[in-house]
This record gives C-alpha cells, sequence and structure tokens, in this order.
C-alpha cells in the first residue's frame, strides 16, 4: 500500500484532472482548442484561471503550519503538471503564486501569517520583480532604489521584463536600500509590496511585450514613482535581498520541472495521436519503424525527467540545505529531456509541426512554443550551469566523504516524509548532493538483486556495470574539477570587458553531471520501487535503454534495439489508450469526454 505523501499526489492530480474535465471538450475553460483560440488572440486565459482558483489551487502554496494544504513538494509539481498539458498561459500565469514562497523562508511569524490568511483568501496574486531592463539575470546590478525614510521606505525604479507585471496584487522586488560604502552583496533587500497598501506615489504596468511563446501571459513591467510603502513590506533584514532571492530560486527552479513534464507529455500524446490515425505506405504512420523508436525513445526521455523530478521533490523534504546544487541540476536536465523531445517530434510530425491551426495538431506547435520557456524562467540554463560550475569545487572536495544513510526515504514513493520546510534551504550546501551521495548504496543493492520473472541474469549484469560505469563517470568528472582548477591556478587572467570569467570548461563538467544526476535518480527509483510498480517498470529494460545513453537526453535513429523501442512504444500506447499519463506509476487523466466541473462544487472537490 502506498504512503499517504504518495497517495496524496497522484490523487490529488487525478482530483485536479477531473474537475478541469477532458482538454478535447471544447466547451470547458482549459480545452486545447479555447487555449489555440485565445493564444491567436494573445488574451489572457481568464476563464481558465478562474477555474484553477476555484479548485483551490492557491491553497498548495501554504503550508499545513500555516492553515494551507501544502503537504508534499511533490503536490506542486503534480498540479502544475495537470495544468501546464493543457495550457502553460494558465499554468504559468497561476504558479507566480510559488513566490508567496519568500515570505515562508525569510518572513518572521507576524508577515508569514499576515499573508498566509490573505493568500488562503484568494487576495493575493504576486509578480517577481527582478529583472531591470539594462541588467537581466545580474540581479547584483540593478539600479532600482529603496530609500529608508522612518518607518517607511521610498521605492522608485522600474522592473521589466517580468510574468504579471500589470495584473498582479502583489510585488516581490529587489531594491538597493545600501550606499557606495555597503558590500555589493549587502546592498538589496527584499520587498513583498501589496499595491494596495502603497502609501503615496505610483505603483503603473509597463505595456506587455509580444513574445515567441506564452502569448496569452501578462509578460510585462512594473514602474514605481516615489511610492511609500511601510518597512513592515520588508522581508528579512535589509541588506539579505540578495541571498533571500537566490534561496528562493532554488527552490522554484525545482518545481519548474512540473511545466516541463506537463508540456512534454501533450507534445507526445498528440503527435502519437496525430501518427496513429494517419494512413501512409498502406499502414499506420507510427508503425514506419523510424517513427516507432523515435515516440518510443521521446517516452523514455518522459520517464526519466519524471524520476528526476520525484527525487528532487523528495530532496526538498530530506535534503533541503543542499538545493544550491541540486535545485540547478533539476531544472536544466529536465528541462533539456523535454526540449529534446520537442526537436525529435517535430522532425517525426513532418511539415505538421509548421502549421498552428488546430485542424493541423496546432496544439503541439503552442506547446513547443510555450514549453520553450522553461529553460529560461527563474534563471535561464547558462545561469544555472554557471552556479553549478562555482559549486564543483566544493563538489570535489566533498566526493567520497558522504555519511552512509538509509536511502529509501529518498527513492521509495511510499515512504513518509518530514514536513516541507522551505526556511531551511541554504545559498551554498558546501558541494554535498544526495543523489550522487547515494551511488555507491545503490550499487551495492543492485549487487544483491536476484534474477527474476522479466529481469533475467543478462540484463541484471548489464545493469550493474552500467552502475558502475556512472561511479567512474562520476568520478572521472569530478577528477576533471580539479585537473582544470589546477591547470588554470596562476595563469593571468585574459583581458576581457566582463566580471564574469567561469571557465567553460567547467560549464561542459556542470552539463555533463546534469545528465549524470538524471540517470542515478531513475536508478533509484528502479531500485526502491520495482517490487510494487507494474512488470514494465521492474523488468527493467527502459532503465538499461535510459542508461546505455551517453547524455541523457539526446539520442539519435538507431541507438534503441528494435525489440526495446517496439516495448516502450507499446507501453506508451497503453498509457494513451488508458487515458493515464506517461509516467511510471498510473495517474488517471479526466476521462473521455468529461465535461469540468462547477464551481459551485469547489468545496467539496477539494476537501476531496
Amino acid at each position: 500500500m502506498e504512503s499517504s505523501n504518495n497517495q496524496s499526489s497522484t490523487a490529488l492530480a487525478e482530483a485536479l484532472e477531473g474537475w478541469l474535465g477532458d482538454p478535447e471538450v471544447e466547451s470547458n475553460a482549459l480545452s486545447f482548442a479555447g487555449a489555440l483560440a485565445l493564444d491567436e488572440r494573445d488574451e489572457l486565459p481568464a476563464a481558465g484561471i478562474d477555474q484553477v482558483r476555484a479548485f483551490g489551487f492557491n491553497r498548495y502554496f501554504v503550508p499545513e503550519w500555516l492553515g494551507g494544504d501544502l503537504r508534499a513538494a511533490e503536490d506542486i509539481l503534480m498540479l502544475t503538471r495537470v495544468i501546464a498539458r493543457r495550457d502553460m498561459n494558465v499554468a504559468v500565469s497561476e504558479s507566480t503564486q510559488v513566490w508567496m514562497m519568500l515570505a515562508w523562508i525569510g518572513g518572521d511569524a507576524e508577515q508569514q501569517a499576515k499573508y498566509a490568511a490573505t493568500v488562503l483568501r484568494g487576495g493575493v496574486v504576486p509578480c517577481l520583480a527582478y529583472s531591470e531592463p539594462g541588467h537581466g539575470a545580474d540581479l547584483a546590478a540593478n539600479r532600482f532604489t529603496a530609500a529608508p525614510d522612518g518607518d517607511q521606505y521610498v521605492l522608485s525604479g522600474e522592473k521589466w521584463p517580468i510574468n504579471r507585471g500589470r495584473t498582479s496584487t502583489h510585488v516581490v522586488l529587489l531594491g538597493t536600500t545600501g550606499d557606495e560604502h555597503t558590500p555589493a552583496k549587502r546592498q538589496q533587500s527584499m520587498f513583498l509590496v501589496d499595491r494596495e497598501q502603497v502609501i503615496s506615489g505610483e505603483v503603473t504596468g509597463v505595456p506587455r511585450v509580444p513574445t515567441y511563446g506564452l502569448r496569452g501571459c501578462d509578460i510585462s513591467g512594473v514602474a514605481f514613482d516615489n511610492a511609500r510603502v511601510d518597512a513592515t513590506s520588508r522581508l528579512g533584514a535589509e541588506g539579505e535581498g540578495l541571498e533571500l532571492a537566490l534561496r528562493g530560486l532554488l527552490i522554484t527552479r525545482t518545481f519548474c520541472t512540473g511545466l516541463s513534464l506537463g508540456t512534454g507529455d501533450t507534445m507526445l500524446r498528440t503527435v502519437a495521436d496525430f501518427l496513429s490515425d494517419r494512413i501512409l505506405y498502406d499502414g499506420p504512420a507510427n508503425e514506419i519503424p523510424y517513427v516507432t523508436e523515435s515516440l518510443a525513445n521521446a517516452y523514455l526521455s518522459l520517464l526519466v525527467a519524471e524520476c528526476e523530478s520525484l527525487v528532487a521533490m523528495r530532496g526538498l523534504h530530506l535534503y533541503t540545505e543542499q538545493f544550491s546544487i541540486w535545485g540547478n541540476l533539476a531544472k536544466v536536465q529536465v528541462a533539456r529531456l523535454v526540449d529534446t523531445n520537442s526537436k525529435v517530434l517535430a522532425r517525426t510530425l513532418g511539415a505538421r509541426y509548421f502549421l498552428r491551426a488546430a485542424e493541423h495538431v496546432g496544439t503541439f506547435q503552442k506547446m513547443l512554443r510555450d514549453g520553450a520557456v522553461v529553460s529560461v524562467f527563474d534563471g535561464s540554463e547558462p545561469v544555472c550551469l554557471d552556479s553549478l560550475a562555482l559549486q564543483l569545487p566544493a563538489l570535489a572536495k566533498a566526493h567520497g566523504h558522504d555519511r552512509d544513510e538509509d536511502w529509501r526515504p529518498l527513492y521509495d514513493l511510499r515512504a513518509e516524509l518530514p514536513a516541507f520546510e522551505p526556511h531551511r534551504v541554504s545559498v551554498f550546501g558546501r558541494g554535498r548532493d544526495a543523489t550522487f551521495a547515494s551511488l555507491p548504496a545503490l550499487i551495492e543493492r543492485l549487487a544483491e538483486l536476484e534474477p527474476s520473472d522479466g529481469l533475467d541474469d543478462d540484463r541484471l549484469t548489464a545493469l550493474r556495470a552500467q552502475a558502475e560505469d556512472l561511479r567512474l563517470e562520476l568520478d572521472e568528472l569530478l577528477a576533471r574539477v580539479t585537473e582544470i582548477r589546477r591547470s588554470t591556478a596562476g595563469q593571468p587572467s585574459p583581458t576581457t570587458k566582463t566580471s564574469k570569467s567561469t571557465a567553460p570548461r567547467l560549464i561542459r563538467v556542470a552539463e555533463e553531471l546534469s545528465s549524470l544526476h538524471a540517470k542515478v535518480a531513475a536508478l533509484g527509483v528502479w531500485l526502491f520501487n520495482r517490487d510494487h510498480l507494474d512488470a514494465f517498470f521492474a523488468d527493467g529494460e527502459w532503465l538499461h535503454a535510459a542508461l546505455e545513453r551517453r547524455q541523457v537526453h539526446q539520442y539519435e535513429v538507431g541507438d534503441l534495439e528494435q525489440t526495446t523501442a517496439r516495448r516502450l512504444f507499446t507501453r506508451m500506447n497503453t498509457q494513451r489508450a488508458d487515458h493515464e499519463f506517461f509516467s511510471v506509476r498510473t495517474v488517471r487523466m479526466a476521462a473521455p469526454g468529461a465535461r469540468e466541473t462547477g464551481r459551485d462544487d469547489a468545496a467539496s472537490t477539494t476537501a476531496a
């Protein structure tokens, strides 16, 4: 029997699926046809947002200890996955609620109680106002000012481009409170501003900008002109803003994986649906061997992405202090797995990929455009990789000195978890990563495994060899870090006009570690769950295929054995026909033709 942690997250996803109904039903607020129509008009999907709010989505961003419904980090993963598979415009617009996490990280008890009550009343639509037009991701260079004046602050400046800049009720922002004598890292403070509580001055929206994807989102900005706010709007101590910002991003980057999983599911499902019905060369197009293998590989990538995401969610409970490395690894690799799929599926779909209208598989084209944003926001891929690269020396130093632990809580999807405590996240995890640290124990567990039905001696031997290769690869990558540092020590820095000097070779190591991390996560999930999930999962053929990939997100035509491709393809089609998520577990989607639930029933459905 599964634990309450796992039951609540899968059951919660299924409850939201039932609430939103089948996205193929055009009259539902979150339908594919409706999303496409609104996208063509660059229109905010108001009805879909209302339906998500009526479910009580906001309650899952407030921890239980503050009166909310957030029990497990996986709750947020699964809810965003459900919404994103229908319309990323709704998912991204409403997932701004996650920025209230900064109040749970940096606020005092009075602020937390106040903001929790407001969120639970449905009175908060926050936006994250870090970026400035001239500085982008270089937050330390920001020029927005927050001048102290008694028990108030005077805010002046512009933040752009940001999501919900015009339509938010609350603004989470960084403002300069220090002067030229203050260390650069302590010059900024964080504020959570209720627009209705601004004492004087002006707060105005900056016009929306046209975007390639997320065409229905309010991608705009916000401008403050001598806006006075009470000092109680500041979160944390004065000068602590950058640190709080980074701590919050480590959590939200991890939650971004749910958005990738949602768009990835719909892209694969849409292409598989279309090709199964299309007759070419005297048979269904999906039976063409090239097409079969492409769909099988895309399905395999989604399974690996899910394993990485699930382990990261569990890690947020168990190893919160380690997410300065982990959050970046998870965001980079899950987005890469789905982005690579999008390119392969577009190629497999052919000319139809270029056509936006609904009758020409326009949903795929929309999901491809919308899903691409995940690798850009909450820290773009280069920003995440740079953060990883800077921490590689600490990771290399800590390697091999980890405590011997019971890794079951991290990998066993049935295991109970302690409460999620976001305030424990740290900017610098001192080179620790539980997933990498668990690898020797996973190898030992694999060595003790006996052959069984579906898992013969040959495959077990192959998996053991692959696990040993993972260990060797990890050792080699971290040794390379030491070598790179040694080779560059004492050398004069090249004359450049930038303070960003991370060695590209370290960025390359960070990329390869991201791939390795997902492989180890998949191995751990398989080892600790094969006794209670189905035969397809337990026999490990999918895992063997994933570990065969040099970089886990990359694959080429002909990589898969024909029998393996057929098994993956068959499994994918079974879950598609049964209206289940593409998943290592059984997670049911809304029934075909299901209408959305009426909003008058919100309380009973949410309680269920």
